[in-house]
């Protein structure tokens, strides 16, 4: 149950032609990378461009490690949203949805494998909450609904 009246922010407009043909071509809900990238870094510049990196070592729109990507320039957002949208369709195929697909971005899907949805942490649930909210196509697993 979606709310399709979710927009990207302004700040999101340079990026969206390549969000959106990641999107189509990976076959996701529309939204659902754009949504996913504005939670990540709320389209802030300061994140995209990397001078602000996360306590993970997380950088750039899609908040990738580096050390888990090693072939791509996470600040640059040519290569970060294709990148993403890559992983976020592999974990989809791997774990069977979407919204399980977004808890192994956010949680890591070694964590989600041995430890199960059901057992994520309270980031990963509200994480999973928010982005189904706004993105129709996205249902969030019996044991977080």
């Amino acid at each position: 149950m979606g709310n399709a009246t979710w927009q990207p922010p302004a700040s999101a407009g340079p990026y969206l032609p390549l969000i959106y043909s990641a999107e189509q071509h990976y076959g996701m809900p529309h939204n659902l990378l754009a949504r996913l990238l504005y939670q990540e870094s709320r389209y802030r510049e300061d994140i995209i461009s990397g001078r602000t990196v996360s306590s993970a070592g997380a950088v750039g729109i899609a908040q990738l490690i580096p050390r888990f990507f090693p072939d791509i320039d996470a600040r640059d957002p040519r290569q970060a949203i294709p990148a993403a949208a890559r992983y976020l369709a592999r974990l989809c195929r791997q774990f069977g949805s979407w919204a399980l697909a977004l808890a192994a971005y956010n949680w890591g899907p070694g964590n989600l494998s041995t430890r199960g949805v059901g057992n994520a942490p309270g980031e990963t649930v509200a994480y999973l909450r928010q982005i189904s909210a706004d993105v129709p196509g996205v249902t969030l697993p019996e044991s977080l609904a």
